[in-house]
């Protein structure tokens, strides 16, 4: 697969997938658009357990988890993305949530989002119930997003590999894609980045293609980071810091 799609071929894959993304980065939005509801923040709640699946479908602004049987509106798939942070079916999580104060409005905001196994956490709105993401990355700024335990990063893990691209998956529900080396014979599996980052830097990630990974693993999900990939004709791109946090985000 060449991560390097056309638009058109782009529009097309996303519009035949199971998901289909509609929050792009760098698409301005309309003031209705931007309009986000009024939360009731003295009425939050603490909702924990398996999330049981993702709702992604078109022209939705906020993506929604159903958790505990309860369906909980998050962010915007970019925001998650951008700051490192996937969501997905089988994945148990804490959500600190708040209902809307709009009338007929039956959905749960949530305000952050924790994972139990890792103790990562973001946090998606402000104590007025504001959205972070709000007058910030719509202009190509980075919102300073709280955070804790990253991505758990074994710095003693730290390697190099080289081989060649068997395929690259593209990113299903609120994760990201994931692209497969073979090297030595084996097959090693290395979770990329955001979408809008490989499709915006000029490198081409093609099946067949030589490539060198510098990666790391991910003690609170036992899964490979890369950090930096490097072409055959010594072109490198940084995706994260030695620490796990996002170098997109610098």
């Amino acid at each position: 697969m060449n991560i390097k799609l056309t638009t058109s071929l782009l529009c097309a894959a996303l519009l035949t997938a199971p998901f289909t993304f509609a929050q792009g980065k760098g698409t301005p939005a309309s003031p209705g658009q931007r309009a986000n509801p009024g939360l009731n923040m003295a009425m939050q709640q603490t909702i924990e357990g398996t999330i049981s699946s993702v709702q992604i479908t078109y022209g939705v602004q906020y993506p929604s988890i159903v958790l505990d049987q309860t369906s909980i509106k998050v962010a915007p798939i970019w925001y998650l993305l951008e700051n490192d942070f996937e969501l997905a079916a089988g994945e148990a999580v804490g959500v600190l949530a708040a209902p809307s104060s709009t009338a007929g409005d039956p959905y749960l905001y949530a305000v952050a989002v924790t994972k139990t196994a890792s103790g990562a956490k973001i946090t998606l709105r402000n104590e007025a119930g504001v959205p972070l993401w709000l007058g910030t990355a719509r202009s190509g700024g980075n919102a300073a997003v709280p955070r804790i335990a990253g991505n758990c990063i074994d710095p003693a893990s730290i390697n190099t590999v080289s081989g060649t691209i068997e395929s690259v998956t593209i990113g299903i529900g609120i994760q990201q894609p994931v692209l497969v080396l073979k090297t030595n014979g084996t097959l090693m599996a290395f979770k990329l980045g955001p979408e809008r980052l490989l499709l915006d830097i000029d490198l081409e990630l093609k099946t067949g293609s030589e490539l060198t990974v510098r990666y790391a693993t991910a003690t609170c999900c036992d899964e490979y980071l890369a950090l930096q990939l490097t072409d055959a004709t010594g072109n490198t791109t940084v995706l994260r810091n030695d620490d796990g946090t996002p170098a997109w985000n610098n």
